[in-house]
């Protein structure tokens, strides 16, 4: 058992580049990890790893032992999840990793709900504004905006993702309402630091896309900042539906231009194509995907 604790830590140690990443994955200390890789390389006789300041590197007998280490770990994980499958309910840790805006405002309702009907489910959330790669090895499942690149990942669509422009009452009390998506260069707007087509924003007409470039005095990085903006009567946002629908139902932003709106792709769940899914991770994604479909048409 001894040996098959080291192999984990060091199959984790290459994975993730450094002793450090490793340890904080596998939820052990830095000294820890590199005391089992030590024993392991004692206990075989030769060096697996060459360690210097900046990096870590395989030598001849690593690359080997890493390669065979690594279908090992993987069976493993096939073994230790089909033995799960047979137990009453789902069970153990389930890592989900979510973009910030999305995850803030739609993930805890389901989230808690899925735990009341499992409760030997325990689920840690890890909200990121990261793009599709690369996704933690330690992450079961990861939540993001679509459409997928070209990717490893299998995904499984929770919603549309419909974008649209947005004001406050307030901002519209003080110009008149836009009519045409070109309008918009004569408006003050609030530009999404991340938005995935650069800086332009996309409406549809007649099935084209029509592009618009805002001019923009005020960026934000994060949806939440962007909603807050023009909650506060700064100017126009370009917002998906999912980010504005709590402030549109408030009354606090009003939708402009929705002949125009544009759909985006989906919101997907994304994990790793596996000869089995454990049974903690499918239970969860079916369980969203339903709540998605009964509780937020986007």
């Amino acid at each position: 058992m001894a040996t098959l604790d080291a192999l984990k830590v060091f199959v984790e140690v290459v994975r993730s580049g450094s002793f450090t990443g490793a340890a904080r994955r596998l939820g052990i200390s830095k000294s820890l990890a590199s005391k089992r890789v030590a024993s392991l390389e004692e206990e075989l006789g030769v060096s697996l790893l060459n360690r210097s300041t900046r990096a870590l590197h395989l030598t001849e007998a690593g690359q080997i032992y890493y390669e065979h280490g690594l279908r090992i770990s993987e069976e493993l994980s096939v073994a230790e999840a089909q033995v799960q499958s047979v137990t009453a309910r789902p069970r153990g840790q389930l890592k989900v990793s979510a973009q910030v805006s999305f995850g803030f405002m739609y993930l805890a309702e389901p989230t808690t709900a899925f735990m009341r009907r499992y409760p030997d489910v325990a689920v840690e959330i890890l909200l990121e504004d990261q793009r599709f790669e690369p996704i933690d090895e330690a992450v079961d499942l990861a939540i993001r905006m679509g459409p997928l690149p070209s990717s490893s990942m299998v995904s499984r669509p929770l919603c549309k993702v419909v974008y649209g422009l947005y004001a406050a009452p307030d901002y519209l009390a003080r110009v008149n309402y836009p009519l045409h998506p070109q309008d918009i260069a004569n408006y003050d707007t609030i530009f999404y630091g991340n938005y995935d087509l650069g800086a332009h924003w996309r409406f549809s007409l007649n099935g084209q896309p029509l592009d618009v470039e805002p001019h923009s005095r005020l960026v934000i990085n994060n949806l939440l900042g962007v909603v807050e903006a023009a909650k506060a009567g700064f100017g126009l946002a370009y917002l998906p539906t999912f980010a504005a629908r709590s402030a549109v139902a408030d009354g606090d932003l009003i939708p402009l231009l929705q002949p125009y709106w544009n759909e985006h792709g989906s919101m997907l769940v994304l994990f790793r194509s596996r000869k089995y899914l454990p049974d903690k991770t499918r239970a969860y994604l079916d369980f969203i995907t339903e709540w998605f479909r009964e509780n937020l048409a986007l």
